[in-house]
């Protein structure tokens, strides 16, 4: 029994020992602050500009289409490669429009010893109406026989000019320069004239130099043509090109803005349904990075460069409709500061209100800042990114 109690008394002793031990436990350390990067706004020039979204556009496109009816002999092309105005595209079956030439020159000759004939009875029915050999009834036949000669050699002629021409027209040219597409017949085939809703033979698009399509809202227009005015320049959608206004082109996969162009047309209306009005940039195509109906991003510089602050991309945090930026204050703790965005110029965003240069603004770690939260800022004075270009 004395076996027995000991053994029963030993959870007991654990039991106390364990609430012993509680009393007398360490407190956890408090956390150091968590650990950010920070850095001042960059100052630099820049210029403001306007940014959409364009497609690109060949300034002369056409659709190959027979103009005569014959069976396709010959394709003198290949599928995708440039072509110059008066190449040899198709080829076809000639010899129909070759006999009714051969038969139109048949029948002008015809009708020039007709008129031969003609004209000869009409010099001797004058010579006799002279002596009153024959009624005057009779001299008028001969002169109408004769005029309806001359309408018969007008006739022929005109026949064998039609004839020629369809049978040039065997011969089908590139009526511009540029990228051809695909034959959409093979040789063998019947193809017809004058059906307009027929699939064109091929098509030619121009690409040198290439345009670029983009929609404009009004009140950017209108802020253009204030700023143009101010600077002595009358804007008219008449004078676009003499602004020499350059434009900057980017395509999908370019971060920069490298291919510069030139505005050279406004449309003469806005459209009611959009707010918008249609606005065109011509520039060159000559290593030909640009292809019709690419999407394209343009830059419209605005004004003059003007000194601005600039912070990286990554530091905009949104709160609904507002956007602010973390920073660190004298004290090592978190202030947040509500600015105005500007333009996004190679990964940094100009910030037209709300920090002064000297200000340290939290670019990594803002996940782990709290505003009035301390925080162990570590200045990153590398810089971000290269100055300012006028093409980025």
């Amino acid at each position: 029994m004395p076996y027995i109690r000991k053994l029963l008394c030993i959870p007991v002793l654990i039991v106390l020992h364990a609430m012993g031990c509680g009393k007398s436990a360490i407190e956890p350390a408090p956390s150091a602050p968590p650990e950010v990067t920070v850095a001042k706004p960059e100052p630099r020039q820049v210029t403001e500009y306007f940014e959409y979204i364009g497609r690109t556009s060949s300034p002369e496109f056409v659709e190959v289409r027979p103009r005569v009816t014959g069976y396709l002999e010959k394709i003198l092309f290949s599928d995708g490669k440039e072509v110059k105005a008066g190449d040899p595209l198709f080829e076809i079956d000639r010899r129909t429009y070759e006999f009714t030439l051969l038969n139109a020159k048949a029948r002008l000759q015809q009708a020039e010893s007709q008129l031969k004939l003609a004209n000869i009875t009409l010099e001797r029915s004058k010579t006799l109406s002279n002596t009153n050999s024959i009624s005057q009834q009779e001299l008028d036949e001969v002169t109408q026989r004769q005029v309806s000669a001359v309408a018969e050699i007008n006739a022929g002629k005109a026949a064998v000019a039609q004839a020629d021409l369809d049978l040039s027209f065997c011969d089908i040219e590139a009526p511009i320069s540029g990228r051809i597409s695909r034959a959409g017949v093979t040789v063998g085939n019947l193809i017809q004239a004058g059906q307009s809703n027929a699939e064109p033979l091929t098509t030619i698009a121009s690409v040198d130099p290439i345009h670029v399509l983009f929609d404009v809202d009004e009140i950017a227009v209108l802020k253009f043509m204030a700023l143009r005015r101010s600077q002595g320049e009358e804007v008219k959608f008449t004078n676009v090109r003499e602004l020499n206004q350059k434009v900057y082109i980017a395509l999908p996969n370019e971060t920069t803005f490298p291919h510069e162009g030139v505005l050279d047309f406004i449309d003469n209306r806005v459209r009611t349904t959009t707010g918008t009005l249609l606005v065109r940039a011509e520039l060159s195509n000559h290593d030909r990075i640009f292809a019709p109906g690419l999407f394209v991003r343009v830059r419209v510089p605005y004004g003059l460069a003007q000194d601005a602050l600039l912070v990286s991309e990554r530091a905009i945090l949104n709160d609904q409709s507002l956007k602010y930026v973390l920073t660190v204050d004298s004290d090592d703790k978190v202030v947040r500061r509500d600015v105005e965005l500007g333009n996004l110029e190679s990964g940094m965003r100009v910030i037209k209100t709300g920090l002064t240069a000297e200000d340290r603004v939290i670019i990594n770690g803002v996940q782990r800042a709290r505003p009035g939260a301390k925080v162990r800022p570590q200045l990153n004075e590398a810089v971000s990114v290269p100055t300012n270009k006028s093409k980025e």
